[in-house]
C-alpha cells in the first residue's frame, strides 16, 4: 500500500498498550488517535498553547472504528489524519492507522469534533485562524457539502 499524502504521525507500541492477548487493545487506540490529532494540529502550524486552547475548547461527539488487523507490543504505527469537512463549529477527521512492518491498514477511525462555548455548552464557530489553517493544508474541498 503506498503512503498517503498528508499527515503522518508515527508511534510504537507500549507494553501497557497490549491486552492478555499480546494485542494492541482496542480502547487504546482511541488515544493514540487523540495524540496524532495533536501532532496534526502542531503540523497546521499551531502552538503547544493553541493546541491545548483547541483541545480544551472542543468537544468529541462522534467516533467510530473499524479493526482490521492486529498490532502487538514495540510494532511501528504510522497514522494518517486528514480533514474531510470543515463545518461552521464542525471538524470532520478520518484517521488511517498502519502496521509500518507489514503496510498492512490495521485501523479506520471516523471522527467529528465540535467547537463549545464551554460557558453556555452550545457550539461556537472555528476562528478565522482555524479556518484558515485547515483550508491553507487541505484545501476548499473540505467545506463542500
Amino acid at each position: 500500500m503506498a503512503a498517503a499524502a498528508g499527515f503522518w504521525y508515527h508511534v510504537r507500541v507500549q507494553f501497557d498498550h497490549t491486552d492478555a492477548q499480546g494485542r494492541v487493545f482496542y480502547a487504546r487506540y482511541f488515544r493514540l488517535l487523540d495524540q496524532a490529532r495533536c501532532a496534526y494540529w502542531e503540523a497546521l502550524g499551531f502552538t503547544a498553547d493553541t493546541v491545548r486552547q483547541i483541545e480544551h475548547d472542543t468537544v468529541i461527539v462522534h467516533v467510530e472504528a473499524d479493526y482490521l488487523g492486529p498490532a502487538a507490543f514495540y510494532d511501528l504505527l504510522r497514522i494518517h489524519v486528514t480533514a474531510t469537512h470543515l463545518g461552521r463549529s464542525s471538524l470532520h477527521l478520518e484517521y488511517r492507522v498502519v502496521h509500518e512492518q507489514s503496510a498492512q491498514e490495521i485501523v479506520t477511525a471516523r471522527m467529528v469534533m465540535v467547537q463549545v462555548d464551554l460557558a453556555t455548552a452550545t457550539s461556537r464557530p472555528w476562528s478565522t485562524a482555524f479556518r484558515a489553517a485547515i483550508l491553507a493544508y487541505h484545501g476548499q474541498q473540505v467545506v463542500q457539502p
